[in-house]
Parts: C-alpha cells; structure tokens; sequence
C-alpha cells in the first residue's frame, strides 16, 4: 500500500529534460556497460565477443577477447560489472563461466559452472549466466537462464554458496529478471522485465521489497550511484531515491531508436550512459540537486 501511495505523486514531479552530450563507439552488438572510478567506461560486444575500455570522454583505450573458450576468449559475453573499481566480471554466456579480469583487462580467474553442474543436483544445476554484480564482501551475484532459481551467489569465485530466486514463490517471486546491481547496504536489485519492477535482496537471498513501475512506458534497464536508482524506459529517465524510499526525480528524453537501447550506466552523479547496439550516448542531468 505504502509503494502505491508512492506511485500517484510520480505525475506531480515536474520533469526535467536529459541534455544530450555526444556519442562514441562503434560495435556490431553491443550488450552491457558499466563505469568505474568515475573514468573507465567498459563496453560488451556479443557480436565479435570483445570487452571494450573507454575513457571518460569516449575515447578508446582498449580492447580484449575474441571468440573461443580460452581464458583470454569470450562466447557472448552478455554483461559485465567493473563497479568495485578494481577488477571486471563478465558473463560469459555460451561458455557458462564468469569470468574476471583487471582493470587492465588481464585475466585473473574464471568459476565454470559447467564444472560445478558436474557433481550438484539437477535443481541446482545453472546454464547461461547473463547478469552479474560484485558485493563488497566479495560475493558475486548471478543470473542464470535455464535453471530452477534464477539467481546464485558465488563466494570470491569459489563455490555456489547459495541459490534463490524462483517463479513458484508469492510476492517476491522472481519471473524474468534481466539486470541485477548492487544496491547501497550489502545487497542487490534486479528488474524482472515480466513483473516490470525492480525487487531488493539482501545478501542472504532474503526479499526485502518491490519498486513497481509507475508508468506505462516499460522498464529497459536500471543502475546504481550513492543511494539512488536511475531506471530507464523509452521516454524517460526516474530517480528512485533509496534513503527516502520514494521517485524524487524525473526526466524526460528523446530517442529515435528506442527499441535498440541494451543498458543504461552513471559516469558521474550528474552524467548518464545510454547504450544501444551500435553506440554510447552520454547525457547529462540538468538540476539533479
């Protein structure tokens, strides 16, 4: 009842516009992208299965992978998470694995979940890993397509400690999430793109609440910076502050491609990413404060 209160005061928010600052990039299909230290910006390519390291302002400073299975391979690598500011984590999908990487895009370690599928019971078994997200207690969320819990917590890339996240469940059932980040206190937020609403976990697994989309315009993607979530659909752009616990911001943009936008990153409080399949396109936030 709380959360529905909150909904009818999103029209009464006055809504500001997104200023477009320019694109960069050039990718046959890109898939995910994620920021670090507020100056590298990494880009996933499903495509020619590359990772992608930008700077701040765009320009290219590296590149790594190639298709294979390899360490220093990739098969789809669907989505990355280089927040912690020190290392990448990416899903690679068709090889089943997450695999990490440097902030240099060195390779480090890999967990296979083929491996761990050769000795755990087929209900806990996990195929095709498309969303991952770093805590600072070193515990790595994933999603996972084709198993019975659609989430698993792996300890520092050594073991699956924990699986949840199923669609038999009641309230905090989890039907067809397709990003997870993490949040502010030690826990996660995926979008459930079938519920069209961001749920909470704490990193026990545990449902904490559901943030519920308050417009008709579907939820595309969400991401994470110092106690706010930025969601975006194809019209606009909403803050969702989490100390509040209520819409505080909203912004309107304009796109013409809106069916081909993957993902959404924050650079800076101030500055957004929007990635399609062929570019980034950086916005900044008029009047955030």
């Amino acid at each position: 009842m709380v959360y529905a209160l909150l909904f009818l005061f999103l029209p009464l928010i006055q809504p500001d516009s997104l200023k477009y600052i320019d694109s960069f990039g050039n990718f046959q299909e890109a898939s995910s992208i994620s920021t670090s230290r507020e100056e590298f910006i990494f880009v996933s390519d499903v495509r020619n299965n590359q990772i992608y390291k930008f700077s701040e302002t765009g320009e290219e400073l590296a590149s790594f992978g190639g298709s294979g299975f390899g360490v220093n391979e990739l098969n789809i690598p669907v989505s990355i998470d280089a927040s912690n500011g020190l290392d990448i984590f990416v899903c690679d999908f068709q090889n089943n694995r997450i695999q990490r990487y440097d902030i240099k895009l060195n390779y480090i370690a890999t967990f296979s979940f083929n491996t761990y599928n050769l000795t755990s019971d087929n209900s806990h078994k996990i195929y095709y890993p498309y969303g991952v997200a770093f805590l600072n207690t070193s515990e790595i969320f994933v999603l996972a397509d084709a198993s019975a819990y659609k989430i698993a917590k792996l300890k520092s890339l050594d073991e699956v400690s924990l699986l949840f996240g199923s669609s038999d469940l009641g309230y905090e059932r989890v039907l067809n999430p397709r990003k997870i980040i993490r949040g502010a206190n030690l826990d996660v937020w995926l979008l459930d793109t079938e519920a069209d609403a961001v749920l909470n976990f704490d990193n026990y697994g545990t449902f904490v609440k559901k943030v519920s989309n308050p417009e008709q315009n579907p939820f595309i993607s969400i991401a994470y910076y110092k106690n706010n979530l930025y969601i975006l659909n194809s019209k606009s752009l909403i803050i969702y502050d989490l100390k509040s616990n209520k819409f505080s911001k909203y912004y309107n943009y304009s796109f013409s491609d809106s069916k081909n936008i993957k993902d959404i990153s924050v650079l800076k409080e101030n500055t957004i990413l929007i990635l399609t399949g062929k570019e980034v396109h950086k916005y900044l936030i008029n009047n955030l404060n």
